[in-house]
């Protein structure tokens, strides 16, 4: 089983300070939750700390419909796992259907992020809890190799059983300490959706 974690995703609701903005009452009014957009929010973002890296959804938009579309998946040999900036924590069953159009994915993450839960009939297809990436990765590891995913690491060879843990935002390193051996399928920085196409089409070729 190869099991995928987008860690330190850019998937947040707006900050209090931008959602007090004159601007954002007008824009969104009693809305219960925002999720903050920098193709949207970028004028205001620049007040916030690490602007130049937040608010980016849709980099886990693509990366979900990229792993749950894939032969891997429907072949019940990937498990994916959402962390984000502020330590929540996605689970998602596989048979989700990741919708394509990013404004209804923003809808369903704003949905989550209040309900903590979206479910289909018996099914529970997303929940969401606080969690460290550390103790997400203790726990879902269970023994498995655990590697990182990252341009200055060794030559990455696939694996069908192992813990890769995928950046999930734009620019710069992870924050958590991450002590794993670090590897790289090349010697730049790459798109996380690119990074995850690779290895998941790796583990299913063996």
């Amino acid at each position: 089983m190869l099991k995928i974690i987008i860690a330190e995703a850019e998937l947040e609701p707006m900050p209090r300070s931008l959602r007090s903005l004159p601007v954002m009452k007008k824009k969104y009014g009693r809305k219960d939750v925002v999720l903050l957009d920098s193709n949207y929010h970028h004028t205001s973002m620049q007040t916030l700390p690490d602007a130049y890296r937040r608010g980016r959804p849709d980099i886990v938009h693509v990366c979900l419909l990229n792993a749950l579309e894939s032969p891997l998946n429907k072949d019940g040999g990937l498990e994916v796992y959402v962390h984000t900036r502020n330590d929540k924590v996605i689970y998602i069953d596989p048979s989700w259907k990741v919708p394509k159009s990013y404004n209804r994915f923003v809808g369903l993450m704003e949905q989550l992020f209040s309900t903590r839960r979206i479910t289909a009939g018996d099914t529970e297809l997303l929940r969401m809890v606080n969690k460290t990436l550390p103790d997400l990765i203790t726990e879902v590891s269970s023994g498995m190799p655990v590697k990182v995913m990252h341009y200055e690491g060794a030559p990455y060879e696939p694996d069908p059983d192992e813990v890769l843990v995928i950046g999930g935002f734009p620019h710069g390193d992870f924050v958590s300490d991450l002590p794993f051996s670090r590897f790289s399928i090349h010697g730049e920085e790459l798109v996380a959706w690119a990074v995850l196409n690779h290895v998941v089409y790796g583990a299913h070729g063996t």
